[in-house]
């Protein structure tokens, strides 16, 4: 009689079985490793902008702010938040809003993730720098995500000669500043 080759039935069923419950424990961590990874993508974006509009400010010597935006082009100052998107532009007349023949240097579209970013009540609606690269404010910036957990969120904070620290909320609460919560 010649020997036969192949798996049962019960084995394969058996192994997709434990395929499945391999899958179904693994699946959670791999949402929140996504939605670290977005928090942290989104993190930079946003200093990589405040660090091009510190330097350009020192590099035009003119004051260089920016601003959150929902349509890519001019300031948003009663609608939302940060999330909606911001512009990175020239202030040549320091009204901390963008006019006509004003360059913008950069453009930054809504955050993804259902993510929110709020500023406490210095960088409501926009933040500058002067020529000498010092912002015109200081404070701090809040970025969360759907699971509102302070050890999540990040603190993006701003001191008066334009540095950029980023830490988490729940770092930056116990360090005494007075970020936006997550919560």
């Amino acid at each position: 009689m010649p020997v036969q080759k192949g798996f049962t039935l019960l084995e394969l069923v058996i192994t997709v079985a434990i395929a499945a419950i391999v899958v179904g424990l693994a699946a959670p961590s791999f949402s929140n490793m996504i939605q670290d990874n977005r928090l942290s993508s989104q993190t930079l974006d946003f200093v990589a902008a405040l660090n091009l509009a510190r330097s350009e400010a020192i590099k035009r010597r003119t004051r260089v702010a920016l601003c959150k935006s929902r349509n890519e082009a001019d300031c948003s100052s009663n609608n939302g938040d940060w999330e909606q998107g911001w512009i990175v532009f020239v202030d040549n007349n320091g009204n901390n809003q963008r006019d006509g023949g004003e360059t913008i240097l950069r453009v930054h579209g809504p955050l993804s993730g259902n993510n929110t970013l709020a500023g406490n009540h210095n960088f409501s609606n926009f933040i500058a720098y002067s020529p000498s690269g010092s912002s015109t404010q200081f404070g701090t910036m809040s970025l969360c995500d759907p699971r509102r957990d302070n050890s999540k969120g990040k603190a993006i904070r701003i001191n008066r000669t334009g540095r950029v620290m980023v830490s988490t909320i729940e770092e930056a609460i116990s360090d005494g500043r007075k970020p936006r919560t997550c919560t």
